[in-house]
């Protein structure tokens, strides 16, 4: 209970951290871009609130995963982040197709565009070090808490240095040749980006609400641990879904048909307590005990041992 404790201090903490930076960091991009005339550091604002809004997510998304099994959800509450970064996703497409409905509208518009002012520049370059210094601070909690959340959070901030850095050669390249369509174009560019990292996230949860499993040496480590067990043979129908960073996981097994009850009930709780010792963040673990040799013919669903190899 309290390493629960001390993971969700950890996942609070950086979230309130990337609220604060890219708040600030939101308001100061926006307001020089409006006033300095470059769409293209109003665009890597609009992403940047895109990541107050995450950092948002995180920290109120902590909150309820962390919320024991009820009665109405008997697996816990771990798909609630799946469910807010489906929503999240949504959120920042429309950010990034706005810009570029914006970008647009002006590519097509008569009216004189005028070259950003010189404080746009150093607006930029401050912009990437904060995401560089925020990058740091949740890869690091991320680690800590061993939150995949917020290391996907991190690695998001990574890729807005390249947003910031993106903008700040725009912003360079528009003032030296005089040419606002160049920060125009970028302001598109980055606004395709925004709407292409929305639909990566989108496809990202799409595994976990079906119940799949991208990592299939999760399914390996599982069948290891089981043969561990002294008389366990031929682990197959094992199915394993994912609830936000942990596992679910159902398993039949085999042994010798000779055995008593008590014995084989010995035996299964032998393999789920191997199981959770070997395997990291496994949620809970369902052990079907067979006869060895027991044959099935509907048998269809589930991995097993054969496939593995």
């Amino acid at each position: 209970m309290k390493v629960e404790k001390s993971r969700s201090k950890i996942i609070a903490r950086a979230s309130w951290i990337g609220i604060i930076g890219n708040g600030i960091m939101a308001v100061f991009k926006i307001g020089v871009g409006l006033w300095g005339n470059s769409l293209v550091l109003i665009g890597a604002g609009i992403d940047t609130v895109s990541d107050v809004v995450t950092s948002l997510v995180t920290l109120l998304t902590g909150r309820i995963i962390d919320r024991p099994p009820d009665e109405d959800h008997p697996y816990g509450h771990g798909r609630a982040e799946t469910i807010a970064t489906k929503l999240l996703s949504f959120i920042i497409f429309f950010a990034g197709a706005q810009l570029v409905l914006s970008t647009v509208q002006q590519l097509l518009s008569e009216q004189t565009r005028t070259v950003p002012s010189p404080l746009t520049m150093f607006v930029a370059l401050g912009a990437i070090v904060g995401k560089i210094i925020l990058a740091l601070v949740k890869g690091r909690a991320g680690k800590k808490a061993e939150s995949s959340m917020l290391i996907a959070d991190a690695e998001n901030m990574k890729m807005d240095v390249l947003i910031s850095g993106a903008a700040l050669l725009g912003i360079f390249f528009t003032i030296r040749l005089h040419m606002p369509i160049v920060d125009t174009l970028l302001g598109l560019a980055v606004g395709l980006w925004i709407m292409w990292v929305a639909y990566g996230i989108f496809m990202q949860t799409n595994v976990e609400l079906m119940d799949g499993l991208e990592d299939r040496d999760v399914y390996r480590e599982v069948c290891r641990a089981a043969l561990l067990v002294e008389g366990v043979e031929n682990p197959h129908k094992m199915r394993i879904r994912q609830m936000n960073t942990r596992y679910v996981i159902d398993m039949d097994i085999e042994v010798d048909g000779r055995l008593t009850v008590a014995d084989g009930h010995r035996i299964a709780m032998e393999v789920q307590n191997r199981i959770h010792s070997e395997v990291k963040n496994v949620y809970d673990v369902h052990v079907h005990v067979e006869p060895v040799g027991n044959e099935e013919q509907r048998e269809r669903f589930g991995l097993s041992q054969d496939y593995l190899k």
